[in-house]
C-alpha cells in the first residue's frame, strides 16, 4: 500500500510537473506574440522519461508478483532444482535395483549350495531307498548265517549337527549306548537327532536305536558314520537303547533285541564278542549306566549274543 501511494505521488508530481511546463511555454509564446516557439529543455525532458521508466519497471514487477508471475530470470533456478530432485530420484532406484539384485543372487547362491551338497552327498552314500519309505531289512538278501532283525528305516536327513554323510570305511567295533531319557520311545530320539540340525544344540546320533517294545529304528546307513563315540566314529556302528527303570536297565523287549541285533552285526563284519564295547570304554562316560554300574550284566550279555551266533551258526 506505501508503495502504491509513493507512485501515486510521483504520477501526480509528474502530471504537475508538464502541465507547469506546458503553461509556462504558453505564456512565453503570448509574450513573443505568439510568432515563435520557445526553447524546449532536453535536460528536464530525459529526466521525466527517466522517471517515467522506473515507474513502468517497478508497477511491472508488482503485477507481475500479484498475479503469480515471476521474472524471466527465476525459471532457471527453478528448472535447476527440478533437474536435481530428478537425478536424486534415479540413483536412489538405482541404488535400490542393485540392492535387490545383490540380495537375489545370494539367495540364488545360497540355494545351489545345498543342492548341490545333497547332491554330491547322496551320491557318495548310494542310498538303496528313498528316505521316509519304511521296509523291513531281512528281506534283503543277505550272506551272512545270522538272520537280520527287522529294521525300521527312517534315515535323518544329511546335515552337519546328526548325520554328516561321511563314508564309514571299516567297522571295528560295535558300541552300545542308552538314550539317558528314561520313558523315551525309539521315534522320539529318532526326531530329537533330526532336530539337532535346527537347534544346533549339539553334534550326536546313532545307527540304530532300540524301542523299550522291542522295535529297531535305523536312522543312519550302515555305510556312514554317525556322530556317537567322538574318537571312532570313523571305524565304528553305534546302537543307542531305550529303557524306562530308573536305573537304566533294559526291558526284556529291549534286551532280546539287542542280542539280536550285535549277534547279526559281529557276524556281518566278521567281529567277536570282545568288539563290542560300551561307550563307557571310551572315554569314560557313563553310558549305558547300567552295565557300567554292574559288570556281571554286562559279562552276561557278551555271552547271550556269543550264544545267539553259535546258535545260528548250526
Amino acid at each position: 500500500m506505501n508503495e502504491s501511494r509513493q507512485v501515486s505521488r510521483n504520477n501526480q508530481n509528474i502530471r504537475l510537473y508538464e502541465q507547469r511546463q506546458r503553461n509556462a511555454g504558453q505564456s512565453r509564446q503570448g509574450s513573443q506574440n505568439g510568432n515563435r516557439t520557445a526553447p524546449r529543455q532536453p535536460v528536464r525532458e530525459l529526466q521525466v522519461q527517466d522517471i517515467r521508466r522506473y515507474q513502468d519497471t517497478r508497477t511491472q514487477g508488482r503485477t507481475s508478483a500479484a498475479g503469480g508471475y515471476a521474472y524471466r530470470g527465476s525459471a532457471r533456478p527453478v528448472q535447476s532444482i527440478k533437474r536435481r530432485k530428478a537425478r536424486k530420484r534415479k540413483v536412489l532406484f538405482a541404488r535400490m535395483t542393485a540392492a535387490t539384485f545383490v540380495v537375489l543372487c545370494l539367495v540364488l547362491i545360497y540355494y545351489l549350495t545345498g543342492e548341490i551338497y545333497r547332491f554330491v552327498h547322496t551320491e557318495s552314500v548310494q542310498h538303496d531307498t528313498d528316505q521316509g519309505i519304511i521296509k523291513t531289512i531281512s528281506e534283503k538278501i543277505d550272506n551272512t548265517g545270522i538272520v537280520p532283525p527287522e529294521i525300521i528305516e527312517d534315515y535323518i536327513e544329511v546335515n552337519d549337527y546328526s548325520r554328516p554323510g561321511t563314508r564309514l570305511d571299516r567297522v571295528n567295533s560295535i558300541f552300545v549306548h542308552y538314550t539317558a531319557n528314561p520313558g523315551t520311545s525309539a521315534a522320539q530320539n529318532r526326531s530329537y537327532f533330526a532336530n539337532l540340525a535346527l537347534t544346533h544344540e549339539r553334534s550326536a546320533s546313532a545307527h540304530l536305536i532300540i524301542g523299550y517294545e522291542g522295535e529297531l529304528v535305523q536312522c543312519i546307513p550302515l555305510e556312514e558314520q554317525a556322530y556317537a563315540v567322538m574318537t571312532r566314529n570313523e571305524d565304528s556302528i553305534s546302537i543307542e537303547c531305550c529303557y524306562t527303570s530308573e536305573d537304566g536297565s533294559f526291558t526284556p523287549e529291549t534286551y532280546d533285541t539287542l542280542v539280536h541285533t550285535l549277534a547279526w552285526l559281529t557276524d556281518k563284519y566278521d567281529l567277536s564278542t570282545d568288539d563290542i564295547l560300551r561307550h563307557y570304554d571310551c572315554g569314560g562316560k557313563k553310558c549305558p549306566v547300567y552295565y557300567v554300574e554292574h559288570e556281571d550284566a554286562w559279562q552276561q550279555l557278551l555271552q547271550d549274543v556269543a550264544a545267539y551266533k553259535d546258535a545260528g551258526d548250526v
